[in-house]
């Protein structure tokens, strides 16, 4: 036994030499090592309040992001994504120099058959003062509500934020927003939404160079009510100066889309503008923005165009147009004479009446539509003057004169 075991020794070890270097050999050429580049990875700022209780801000005005290089075996290095990487400079570790050093890991198994190098390896850090600032919240909306709907408003729970950091950050900040969703919806709703703060050509400033005091987002309740179309019509207040009238009101658009709650919208059938024309003689070119007049006399609604709208209105104002009647006595009834007496009417030429209004509204007008009369109710035998009265209520004014008659007793007939 113990023969053929060390018979052919020197064959047998070199077999199993040349059999491992033939595995270590196909291995190699299966899984090389490797090197590959990952680049901008984020580095995350840790205990900072070393440098923030003192009352500083700071800038990394290098090493904010690193550049990272991994050698080993490829088949594990193939498998690494950038998320995998976690880069972190400890403010603790700053120097006198304002470096701090920064640190990477890979949180994958077998990373400790990883050889990490990265560039650079420390994070630059410029101290300031520490800066803090109020800035308004806007509201930015994306997507569109369902056909039929409109956002009407968009109500924050803190319209003010405090944004902190260090002075050259918190100055480079234009605005602070949120972003809210609207695709597909028909019904107000309300969500919690991060906070990002943008400089002056909208892009969003590093969350790591800025903050935000004792909070990071905000509540915001978006309310969302239907659409309707509904006319436009101008009306007009006031009397124009005496001796004026309104002709025509001529105005463009002619229809508005507003929204509303429902039960607000069932109960409006138009939109009503009013002009006043008091003590106008000329004509009235106006524009009305809609906008300001709903907040004002529509309390609730919101005009769906994005821009504003506004009404332009043209009132026509002219002079009140006359028209003079002759009279003869059978234009004019004499009322209530009593039956012994008969009455004779004279002195026509002081019997003027006159009608004022629009053109159009005189030009149809007749003397017989006036019903002209006088009333000589209790009157004796003589002669008076009588005002002339007028039984008419139609939309021309009317100014009528005097008139004299003579009441005599009638003479008794025998037969």
């Amino acid at each position: 036994m113990k023969n053929r075991i060390i018979h052919n020794l020197g064959l047998k070890i070199g077999s199993i030499i040349i059999a491992v270097l033939l595995w270590l050999a196909i291995t190699n050429i299966d899984d090389p090592a490797v090197t590959q580049t990952y680049k901008n990875i984020p580095v995350t700022i840790s205990n900072d309040e070393v440098v923030t209780s003192r009352g500083y801000g700071y800038l990394a005005e290098a090493g904010d992001t690193v550049t990272i290089k991994v050698k080993g075996r490829r088949s594990l290095v193939d498998s690494l994504r950038d998320v995998d990487f976690t880069a972190v400079a400890d403010f603790n570790n700053l120097n006198s120099m304002y470096y701090v050093p920064i640190n990477v890991t890979c949180n994958t198994e077998h990373a400790d058959e990883l050889s990490i190098s990265l560039q650079p390896e420390n994070m630059a850090v410029r101290l300031e003062d520490q800066l803090t600032l109020p800035f308004p919240v806007r509201v930015n909306t994306i997507g569109k509500v369902r056909e039929g709907y409109y956002c009407t408003d968009n109500k924050v729970s803190s319209s003010i934020v405090q944004v902190t950091g260090s002075t050259s950050s918190v100055n480079s900040v234009r605005e602070v927003a949120v972003k809210v969703d609207l695709e597909g919806r028909m019904t107000t709703f309300s969500g919690q939404y991060e906070l990002v703060a943008y400089d002056a050509d909208g892009e969003p400033i590093d969350a790591r160079k800025v903050s935000f005091v004792n909070q990071n987002s905000i509540e915001v309740q978006t309310d969302i009510c239907p659409v309707k179309e509904l006319p436009i019509e101008v009306v007009t207040t006031g009397e124009p100066e005496a001796g004026y009238y309104v002709d025509k009101i001529e105005f463009a658009p002619s229809k508005v889309s507003v929204a509303a709650p429902q039960s607000m919208l069932a109960r409006l059938s138009k939109i009503e503008v009013s002009i006043d024309t008091t003590g106008s003689d000329t004509t009235i070119e106006k524009s009305v923005e809609l906008t300001d007049y709903l907040s004002t006399h529509y309390k609730g609604t919101t005009l769906t165009e994005e821009d504003g709208m506004s009404v332009g209105v043209l009132i026509t104002i002219k002079p009140l147009a006359e028209k003079r009647f002759e009279l003869t006595e059978d234009d004019i009834e004499i009322r209530n004479l009593p039956e012994n007496m008969e009455g004779i009417l004279y002195s026509l030429w002081n019997a003027n009446v006159t009608i004022s209004g629009s053109e159009a509204e005189i030009a149809d007008v007749n003397v017989e539509d006036l019903g002209l009369y006088i009333d000589v109710a209790d009157c004796n035998e003589g002669t008076y003057t009588r005002q002339m009265l007028y039984n008419y209520d139609g939309p021309v004014k009317v100014y009528a004169g005097s008139v004299m008659v003579k009441l005599t007793a009638k003479e008794n007939s025998e037969e």
